[in-house]
């Protein structure tokens, strides 16, 4: 056999090996639509004015279509108490972030808040904590939103200004 026979044949042995595997990559790619679960986000903590801390939540749906209403309860609750915190109880497809905010006392200290969603037979949870790698700067927030959930805008703290076009050369051309 010869170099350019043995070129080909394993060119056609890759290409052939590729085409199978691709067929299992696209099936674990597959999106769902309904039925998963839902996954609750710790997206960090701020200082507020007043001493107090708001731990951030955001969540995840894995669903494509289902959007399920999941009432404050068992299913749907913070630890330590109450239950309610302001979650969300209606939950829209995809990945939602910085949704809302649990404020805390100044004293809270090192214990852990604890939310969990409980959807399709899956308790999933997320563990918001003080800890100092957690705080929400503006680098975060520019590098996630742009624009924060406190109405500032990319503007306020980069200098952004949007574009402007200028004429260069006279104000009035003349025609002859």
């Amino acid at each position: 056999m010869t170099g350019h026979s043995r070129r080909v044949i394993y060119s056609i042995a890759v290409a052939i090996s590729v085409g199978w595997g691709s067929g299992d990559a696209a099936r674990a790619q597959t999106p769902f639509l309904r039925g998963q679960s839902i996954q609750p986000v710790y997206e960090g903590w701020e200082k507020n004015p007043d001493g107090t801390v708001s731990m951030v939540f955001g969540y995840m749906n894995r669903n494509f279509e289902e959007e399920p209403y999941i009432p404050i309860g068992p299913n749907n609750s913070f630890e330590p108490g109450p239950q309610d915190r302001g979650q969300p109880t209606h939950f829209d497809t995809r990945r939602q972030s910085f949704v809302f905010r649990v404020t805390l006392p100044a004293d809270w200290g090192t214990k852990d808040l604890v939310w969990t969603v409980n959807h399709n037979g899956r308790a999933n949870t997320a563990i918001g904590s003080l800890m100092p790698h957690w705080v929400i700067d503006e680098g975060v927030w520019r590098a996630n939103r742009g624009a924060g959930i406190t109405g500032r805008t990319a503007a306020d703290y980069l200098g952004n200004k949007p574009p402007a076009v200028e004429i260069a050369g006279p104000a009035s051309i003349k025609s002859e």
